[in-house]
């Protein structure tokens, strides 16, 4: 025969409060709730991060939120308690210059309405077995595709145009022409060289450079997302995995990152809507106007008059 006792006298004989019993048990029943949900969801999940390694909660609600059974922030807190948060990987040095730059700098106040009128460039260090490989991009800043991409073992101003050279045969076609581009880069000897110069001046390019790296904001970022957001997790072992995963990396962030300045779209969705006016667009203008950094104060040492 069984012992039945009530919930006041079991809680009274466990010493806990009936608040605290009730809450564990709608603790147990949530927690089932979420592990239901994530496993439903999961799929989804796995596809965005095999893709893109550091694709945020957010991000991939954005993009499947339609066919999740909860709303937004829900969904959102669910996935990072579950250990859903993106974990960044080690960032390397970048390359710093000085000096005189040959040209200057024409983004000032400078203001953008379509695609192929600026262009900003980098290179940024990839380190593989304490051995360092040189990334070089290309961005379009109006809608932040990436035009031009290379992965190379030397730092030689060749690669740099071949970069640009695979860039200008892409885009060209696009605007009948580049006579309105702007090529922006920082301080890098490659961007000076003859071969880098020559080539801007057959299709019409004018170059402007910069001496500080806030200066070339969007190259700056593309670095980031590139190589932080992707190439660290994938952790490429040979320069030939290095240029298939950067292939790969370019591809997924012009073809899949919505971005909120493009009206929650992909750069090469934005840039086909542009070009064939299939709908109307809010007239986007986007506007350069570098600042400079607050600088600290030097501390004066107080003179002792004694």
């Amino acid at each position: 025969m069984k012992c039945q006792i009530n919930v006041k006298a079991a809680c009274k004989l466990l010493g806990v409060t009936r608040q605290a019993y009730y809450k564990s048990i709608k603790a147990e029943a949530s927690d089932e709730h979420i592990g239901t949900y994530v496993s439903s969801i999961l799929p989804d999940l796995k596809k965005e991060r095999k893709s893109n390694p550091t694709k945020g909660c957010r991000a991939m609600y954005e993009k499947h939120g339609h066919k999740w059974s909860l709303g937004r922030d829900k969904t959102v807190d669910i996935l990072l308690r579950a250990g859903f948060r993106v974990k960044y990987h080690k960032r390397y040095g970048r390359a710093t210059q000085a000096g005189t730059r040959e040209f200057p700098n024409l983004l000032v106040e400078k203001q953008i309405t379509g695609i192929n009128q600026v262009w900003q460039a980098d290179m940024a260090y990839y380190v593989l077995a304490n051995q360092p490989f040189y990334t070089i991009y290309i961005t379009d800043v109006y809608n932040q595709e990436v035009v031009g991409y290379g992965a190379y073992s030397t730092n030689q101003a060749i690669n740099y145009a071949e970069v640009l050279q695979r860039a200008i045969h892409k885009q060209k076609p696009l605007t009948n022409g580049l006579s309105q581009l702007i090529h922006h880069s920082d301080g890098g000897k490659q961007y000076e060289s003859h071969v880098y110069k020559q080539l801007c001046a057959k299709h019409n390019i004018t170059q402007s450079m910069c001496m500080f790296s806030y200066e070339n904001p969007y190259a700056e970022k593309t670095n980031d997302l590139i190589n932080n957001g992707y190439l660290n997790a994938w952790k490429p072992r040979s320069l030939k995995q290095l240029r298939y995963c950067q292939q790969k990396a370019v591809t997924d962030h012009n073809t899949n990152s919505r971005k909120k300045v493009l009206g929650k779209r992909s750069p090469l969705e934005f840039k086909e809507i542009t070009l064939s006016q299939a709908e109307h667009l809010v007239p986007y203008v986007l506007k350069l106007k570098p600042t400079l950094p607050v600088q600290p104060k030097k501390r004066i040492p107080k003179l002792n008059n004694h």
